[in-house]
């Protein structure tokens, strides 16, 4: 009776796509879980007669079904806020890759915490996150560069030094126009150099015999050389000269860059009647600080937070992407690995440009649609039934032969 053996397909087939179901179900709370989906499709065909030119057709029976697929499902699951900035969701294609020094492995799983070598690592795992490391002092990230097993990402929390030098200066002043010739009136204030190392400058204004004008000069007791110009002011008292190159060389550089060059950005100084005032509203060199506390932007990029107030980019995130996601391969511990049916990665920084971006401070659930799985699971369930009923059927034949004789 092929009946019976049709129906023990049936049965099987069914069996395992209730197992997919339960699966999918059981993960519904795993974090980038992507549900998986069965096909069934016609097992073997027995020909009893072939067509023939004289009008008649094949004549075929089916011996079962089979399993035709267990397909992964990539779609984009909802993103649940956590609050945790190594906590990174991918909104759109790509995959993060991790390694454990040897092999590359890919996941939509975007738990992440520091080790203890202050590398970024899959939480779950502890497989390292490949990424591009940024340059330690301009902070420049080369992301065309390939990736390797080796290409990891580290935040030397407490351990990394860095110092800015100042390049530009915001100054603030009202110049008295009634002053007599020759009034001077300074200011002082710090810039830094290339070490961090604070050197007093004092800016010093002197009115000059032609109306609507005053000297500077800027000097420092740390510098061997001043710079010098002269302002010129319109009649309603605005500065036409708003800006000034400053270059100072450092007697004792202790190897700092010298000579010291910034900007003196004058275009708030005025020359209007009453008493002179002067400020220095902004510089921006900053002394030495150390890493405290980073965060990751939408573009996958490291930026370290120093305790002096710098910020500075120390890595950024690799995605990879591959033109059929559905084929690659899983590993259990929310990792895939490449087939033969994905096609070759591409490797990319994440952003708009790349078709997805990160979002930091939450994790991607599950796609698992809790509703849809619950309708297939009964579907599955009276194809599984009817299968068995032909069972039941085919034996109650069967039992019917063996009594034809009584």
């Amino acid at each position: 009776m092929i009946s019976i053996f049709t129906g023990v397909s049936g049965l099987r087939a069914h069996e395992r796509a209730v197992d997919v179901i339960a699966n999918n179900i059981a993960n519904i709370n795993t974090v980038a879980y992507k549900s998986g989906r069965t096909s069934f499709q016609e097992a073997l065909v027995q020909t009893l007669r072939g067509g023939s030119e004289s009008g008649t057709n094949p004549m075929q029976m089916g011996l079962g079904v089979e399993l035709g697929s267990i397909a992964n499902i990539m779609g984009q699951g909802s993103l649940r806020p956590t609050g945790s900035p190594t906590d990174l969701a991918i909104v759109g294609d790509g995959f993060f890759m991790v390694s454990d020094g040897q092999t590359i492995r890919y996941t939509r799983d975007g738990t992440m915490q520091l080790d203890g070598q202050n590398r970024l690592v899959a939480a779950s795992s502890g497989m390292s996150v490949s990424g591009w490391s940024a340059d330690p002092v301009t902070g420049a990230i080369d992301n065309t560069a390939p990736i390797n097993p080796a290409s990891e990402i580290v935040v030397p929390l407490g351990t990394m030094y860095l110092a800015r030098q100042t390049s530009n200066v915001v100054y603030r002043a009202c110049l008295d126009s009634s002053a007599a010739d020759g009034t001077a009136v300074d200011t002082t204030f710090s810039v830094f150099d290339s070490l961090g190392a604070a050197h007093q400058v004092t800016v010093t204004f002197t009115k000059t015999t032609t109306d609507g004008e005053w000297d500077w000069a800027v000097t420092s007791p740390d510098g061997t050389s001043a710079s010098t110009g002269t302002l010129v002011f319109d009649e309603n008292g605005a500065n036409t000269t708003p800006s000034a190159a400053v270059s100072l060389a450092l007697t004792d550089s202790l190897g700092a860059v010298t000579p010291m060059d910034f900007d003196l950005d004058m275009s708030a100084v005025m020359q209007l009647s009453g008493t002179s005032t002067l400020q220095v509203i902004n510089q921006d060199g900053l002394g030495p600080g150390t890493l405290e506390s980073f965060n990751i932007d939408n573009n996958g990029v490291v930026i370290g937070v120093f305790n002096n107030g710098m910020t500075q980019s120390l890595g950024q995130i690799a995605l990879a992407r591959v033109s059929n996601p559905s084929g690659m391969s899983r590993l259990g511990g929310n990792l895939y690995e490449l087939s033969s049916n994905t096609g070759a990665p591409s490797i990319s920084p994440p952003g708009p440009n790349a078709g997805s971006t990160l979002v930091s401070g939450a994790l991607e659930m599950s796609n698992v649609d809790l509703a849809n799985e619950f309708a297939n699971l009964i579907i599955m369930q009276r194809g599984f039934q009817a299968n068995s009923r032909v069972i039941t059927t085919g034996d109650e034949m069967l039992q019917d032969l063996l009594t034809l004789k009584r």
